[in-house]
């Protein structure tokens, strides 16, 4: 596939209001939610109170000719929005509404949730958020294109971050799992998790783009919220590829998140002893080999999964552990 000529744009000026480097684990449970609704301020000041993150949808949820009501929805909303309740992004449409956007009350959101990115287009997005009063808001890009089909392009795509200098704005990559379907021409198939079917190699595929850059990736929702053992495979699955934060379209959803990325107590005991300052090479504990020098981003993880989302009690986690 031949991208297109991407846009110039000149360096984005200094950011010294740039917040301390976003922990994705902060995602945890990421609700969508129409921006038509008449709920807005509900929704985002605590009405699920386990709820992690939500996000203002201005793109596919809502129909062209309710994009009007969505943004004068948020226009309304957002300068209602205190400190409690979750992490609050939106999803855009395009740049212009992003333009739009820009120019409401954004003291109480992180960023934005950028839809369908690609190498081509994704200056345009960033071109609006140059100015130092936007410093401090994050961006989301969502891979979910035939383009996120190629590890060509998607090589394109982190090379252009990383030679703009934009990784400090990035929070992390969404996988677009329903689009990334619609361009299969399928389906996800109820009681099978994304890692069955055909975005596995799509999904392994852009972690091995994105993570050894230092990209986190959050995981894709699974639309059945009826099904919650498939739902709870599918997260021990995410965890597995190194996936975090999980995309859900429904408040059910919630629980089964927070619960899937709380801790193993053997786990959070070798993540200390791994990143202990005198640790041995190579140890042992709890049956397997502990090697500082291979395991340290993973025990990372499991330090900030654990100041997150706490420990599993001991008979609970003795259940679920090798």
């Amino acid at each position: 596939m031949t991208l297109p000529d991407l846009p110039s744009l000149p360096d984005l000026p200094s950011l010294p209001d740039l917040p301390a480097p976003f922990d994705p684990w902060t995602l945890g449970a990421s609700l969508y939610t129409p921006a038509t609704r008449p709920d807005l301020v509900e929704l985002g000041s605590g009405r699920w109170p386990d709820l992690t993150s939500l996000i203002y949808c201005t793109e596919d949820a809502v129909r062209e000719d309710d994009l009007p009501l969505a943004l004068a929805n948020l226009r309304a909303a957002l300068p209602q929005l205190g400190e409690r309740g979750p992490l609050r992004l939106i999803r855009v449409r395009n740049p212009a509404v992003l333009r739009e956007v820009l120019g409401m009350d954004l003291r109480a959101v992180t960023g934005f949730v950028l839809p369908k990115i690609h190498a081509g287009n994704l200056a345009a997005y960033l071109n609006e958020l140059g100015a130092p009063e936007h410093a401090h808001l994050r961006v989301f890009p969502t891979l979910e294109t035939r383009e996120a089909l190629s590890e060509t392009d998607m090589t394109a795509l982190r090379d252009l971050i990383l030679t703009r200098g934009w990784q400090d704005r990035v929070g992390g990559l969404r996988i677009g799992g329903n689009d990334l379907m619609h361009a299969l021409g399928v389906r996800r198939t109820p009681g099978r998790t994304v890692f069955e079917g055909p975005l596995q190699r799509v999904i392994s595929m852009l972690i091995g783009v994105f993570k050894p850059a230092g990209f986190a990736l959050s995981s894709p929702v699974y639309e059945v919220f009826s099904d919650p053992a498939t739902l709870a495979r599918e997260l021990q699955q995410d965890l597995e590829y190194g996936l975090c934060g999980k995309t859900i379209i429904h408040p059910a959803q919630i629980a089964a998140v927070l619960g899937a990325y709380a801790v193993h107590p053997h786990d959070l005991q070798e993540a200390h002893a791994i990143l202990a300052p005198d640790a041995p090479a190579v140890f042992s504990m709890n049956g397997r080999m502990c090697e500082p020098a291979t395991h340290t981003r993973w025990a990372a993880d499991i330090l900030a999964r654990a100041g997150r989302y706490g420990v599993l009690p001991e008979q609970q986690s003795e259940a679920l552990h090798f």
